[in-house]
């Protein structure tokens, strides 16, 4: 899978910095796997099918996706703002094209827990593919589009509710009412 989701450590007292990686050449992949997959699954004229399906090799579509890819990947900055670092510990790798990823610098909560964060992940994944569909059918003025739209709702939910950790002062009620009789 062309998900990474890396550990940055330093000496934080109330959050630890995570970061997640996503590889763009994925998200084409998932974008032109769904489009096709559409278009496969509709008996349509060659000319519609080629119109709908994406190709990131194609001039035009790739540079359609590209957009749409760093629309969602700014849309999706916003929606975690909160959560992104202020300061980014800057480091280098022997990549050539670091144009290739998406890395969101996360400043978590110490509580939250490491082991969901590569659904987390997967979920920042799956947001930009879906958002890219969404705009991509949208364009097109097809149906499809609602079905992407509806799917990209519960994402965002999931995505707060998994980054955001229980506030220490939250209290749970009690059942029955109160522990102790109040005269």
């Amino acid at each position: 899978m062309g998900i990474v989701v890396q550990r940055i450590v330093t000496e934080e007292d109330t959050t630890k910095p995570r970061r997640i990686v996503i590889y763009k050449q994925e998200v084409y992949k998932d974008v032109e796997l769904y489009t096709y997959k559409y278009t496969d699954g509709n008996e349509l004229d060659g000319r519609i099918e080629n119109a709908i399906s994406a190709d990131s090799t194609e001039n035009i579509d790739g540079a359609v996706i590209s957009r749409l890819m760093k629309f969602w990947d700014a849309n999706l900055r916003k929606r975690i703002k909160g959560y992104l670092s202020k300061e980014i510990a800057f480091s280098e790798d022997d990549t050539l094209d670091l144009n290739e990823v998406f890395i969101y610098h996360l400043e978590l909560e110490e509580e939250f827990p490491d082991s969901i964060l590569d659904s987390l992940a997967e979920y920042f994944h799956r947001f930009l593919v879906w958002g890219v569909l969404y705009d991509w059918f949208k364009q097109m003025g097809l149906a499809q589009a609602k079905v992407y739209k509806d799917d990209l709702d519960e994402i965002k939910d999931t995505i707060d509710s998994m980054i955001r950790t229980p506030s220490h002062a939250k209290r749970y009620l009690q059942p029955f009412g109160p522990a102790e009789k109040i005269d």
